[in-house]
Parts: C-alpha cells; sequence; structure tokens
C-alpha cells in the first residue's frame, strides 16, 4: 500500500519553510513553471534546491554545479526535440544516435533514484514548448503509482531492435548493465525522481503558454524583490531537503482519497463552489486539475506548524493549500480579453473562493489569500480591455 502522510507536527529547518510552496507543488506534480520578471533569481533557487538535497559538509554541496543539476537553455529556433532528446543521423552511411543532454540527464537520474533530480529549462518560453517539448508533455500525462508506491511511465523514448538503440543503450549506461537492460526492454522511461523546472518570463519576446501546457504544470509566480537578501551567504542556505519531501508516490486523487477521506471532501466542496462559477467558460477545471488539488492539499497536511513553532488546525492548512493551488491550476489559465473573460466572471469568482476560504478558516483566523489578491490585479488589468494571469 502507499505510505500514510503522517498529519503530526512537521518539525524542519525554518529556512524550509520560505520555500513550501515549492516544495509541496513538486512532490503533487515534477513539472514547475517558475515565473516572474527577470533578475528575480528563478534558475538560482533550482540550483539550490537541487544543492539543498546534500549535506553542507559534502562535495556536492559545495561544488558549482551539483551532479543532481543540469540547467538546459532553451534556444528560440527549436520547434523538435533533437535539441534536448537527441536524434537518429543517417549521414554517415549507418544509423548513429546524436545523444541530447535530457537524454543524459535521465540516465543519471535512474542511476540514483533516492535524489531528486533537477532539470532547469532556462527561459522555458523562448520557444513554443509544444513542439520541443511535445514528448515530456505527453509522458507525464501517463504517469501512474503502483501499491509500493513506484510511479511508472511509458516510455520517452521507444525500444528499438535497430543497432543505433543497441549502441545508444550501450553508451548511456557504460558499466551499468541492469540499467542497460531495462532499457532495452522497456525503453527509456522517465525516472520518479526527476523535476523538471521551467523559468519563464512574460514579455513580448517570449511564447504564450497553452492551456494544454498549463494544465500538465504547477505555476508558481517569483515576483517579490527583498534587496538585502543574499548578501550574507553564496548560497540560498535552503536548509536540508530530503527526497520523501519532493519525490511523491501518488498521482491521481485515488491514491490518497481512502485515507484522507474527510480532508478530500472539504477539497471537493471547495472546488465545485469554484468549477461553478467557471462552468459556461473556456476555464472549467476537469479531472486532471481535480486530482493535482487533492494531491496538493494532502502532501500539505504534515507542514502545520510555521517557522516560529505557531500550530495551525488542519482547516487552517487545507485553506492555505487551496489558496496557493488555485492560483496554480486555476487563475493560470485564465486570460483573454473583456468579450471572453466578463468582470462579473472574475467577481463571482473572487467573491465564491473567500466565502470557500472564509468557511474553512473563519473570521479570526482568516488567511491572507494570494488568489484574491491576484484576481484583484486581473480585474484591474480587465478594464484596459485584455486580462490573463502574468504580471
Amino acid at each position: 500500500m502507499l505510505d500514510n502522510l503522517s498529519t503530526d507536527k512537521c518539525t524542519l529547518d525554518e529556512r524550509v519553510y520560505k520555500y513550501i510552496d515549492i516544495i509541496t507543488a513538486i512532490k503533487t506534480k515534477p513539472f514547475l513553471l517558475l515565473a516572474g520578471i527577470s533578475g528575480t533569481g528563478k534558475s538560482r533557487i533550482v540550483r539550490e534546491l537541487a544543492r539543498a538535497c546534500w549535506d553542507e559538509d559534502s562535495t556536492e554541496y559545495k561544488a558549482q554545479k551539483p551532479r543532481n543539476f543540469e540547467m538546459i537553455q532553451v534556444k528560440p529556433n527549436w520547434h523538435d526535440s533533437t535539441e534536448l532528446m537527441g536524434y537518429v543521423s543517417r549521414v554517415s552511411g549507418k544509423p548513429i544516435y546524436v545523444i541530447g543532454d535530457f537524454l543524459r540527464f535521465i540516465t543519471r537520474a535512474w542511476e540514483n533514484l533516492d535524489t531528486p533530480y533537477f532539470l532547469c529549462l532556462d527561459e522555458m518560453n523562448l520557444a513554443p514548448v509544444e513542439q520541443y517539448f511535445a514528448e515530456f508533455l505527453s509522458v507525464i500525462e501517463s504517469r501512474k503509482s503502483n501499491e509500493e508506491g513506484t510511479i511508472t511511465t511509458d516510455p520517452i523514448l521507444k525500444k528499438s531492435t535497430e543497432d543505433w538503440y543497441r549502441v545508444l543503450t550501450a553508451e548511456l549506461t557504460g558499466d551499468n548493465e541492469t540499467l542497460r537492460n531495462q532499457f532495452l526492454e522497456e525503453g527509456i522511461t522517465i525516472p520518479q525522481n526527476l523535476i523538471v523546472v521551467g523559468t519563464v518570463n512574460m514579455d513580448e519576446t517570449t511564447f504564450s503558454f497553452s492551456r494544454k501546457v498549463l494544465d500538465r504544470a504547477m505555476t508558481i509566480e517569483m515576483n517579490e524583490v527583498d534587496l538585502y537578501a543574499g548578501l550574507d551567504s553564496k548560497y540560498e542556505r535552503i536548509g536540508k531537503l530530503n527526497g520523501d519531501m519532493l519525490i511523491g508516490t501518488a498521482v491521481e486523487g485515488v491514491d490518497v482519497y481512502a485515507d484522507n477521506e474527510d480532508v478530500c471532501k472539504k477539497v471537493l466542496t471547495y472546488l465545485q463552489a469554484v468549477n461553478d462559477v467557471l462552468n459556461g467558460t473556456p476555464f472549467k477545471i476537469a479531472y486532471r486539475t481535480r486530482n493535482e488539488f487533492l494531491l496538493y492539499v494532502v502532501n500539505n497536511l504534515p507542514y502545520n506548524v510555521d517557522a516560529e513553532g505557531n500550530e495551525f488546525s488542519e482547516d487552517e492548512v487545507i485553506a492555505t493549500a487551496l489558496d496557493e493551488i488555485t492560483s496554480m491550476k486555476i487563475l493560470s489559465r485564465i486570460e483573454g480579453d473583456d468579450t471572453k473573460v466578463k468582470h462579473s466572471l472574475l467577481e463571482e469568482l473572487k467573491a465564491t473562493i473567500e466565502k470557500q476560504l472564509l468557511d474553512l478558516t473563519g473570521e479570526e483566523k482568516k488567511i491572507e489569500s494570494i488568489s484574491i489578491a491576484k484576481l484583484k490585479e486581473m480585474q484591474e488589468r480587465l478594464s484596459s480591455g485584455y486580462t490573463s494571469f502574468w504580471s
């Protein structure tokens, strides 16, 4: 059976609390978009999350680039996956697979499954994501969790009986015969510990994201700037992260529902109320988003104490998590001119979210809602005739 998530008081390094939304988003789905203005440290934080998986006195922690981190700069001329995955070249007359960096990194992650491996796609939307990342967008939706909590996927590169594939697997795996045999028998699949993070700057030089991409990713804005931060240490000092905090064992709502039925019912009540407002619009959500809401809230349950040791009630934790993932998964999909996005829709959505959150916390424990703040921003933008989630 899947391991039950403990809802006991979670004692963490206080530095970790700053990044709980990112950590639980990754555990919910290991495909994250970090959006914000240029220079806010989006790609740096991915590197530091990878570094935080190692002990502070270790070689990997002190390295310029720990081995569980890879950055790939997206180029504007990418219109297929050859730069990431590689391709079969027949120039020499004999088929040879030219290996892409992403494929090599997938192999490295397979070799150390207990450690989270972070791939950072820098400036991800400089090229159309649906074109150069099509295989990954498809495969990530094939994730399934078995009874032991191991997550498997369809192959991102299918096995072949041709010589080029046998040579490819030998070059990728070296002396690791077990892994090579796995690749030969199953193709190359996505390991459970692989985390893909795209950094995003939304300006006139970049492509916008389709709902196909946004539906498959967790989206977090990073627009806050603290000019005093980062001056006392060359590292982010996140605090130690272990694999269990980042590597999920659940993929669908059914994986957590039985053990957390009361919590899940509260999530579904909230989500149904929000979806009723979205009914009849292109922004109505379905099963994929429902599953991610359930997983995100359940993944947050252990984090019921803040950095100062103040304990939150379960309903407060649920409300905070619902507010965060509403911004990530629902508001990020809403965009259009005033014929598509009505002022009344945003106003009703804001009122519904506020009421549902208050039903959980009560007025005395009312949370500072990031979703309501974002909706107010979007309402202001709509006054010019067009609105979107992106600042």
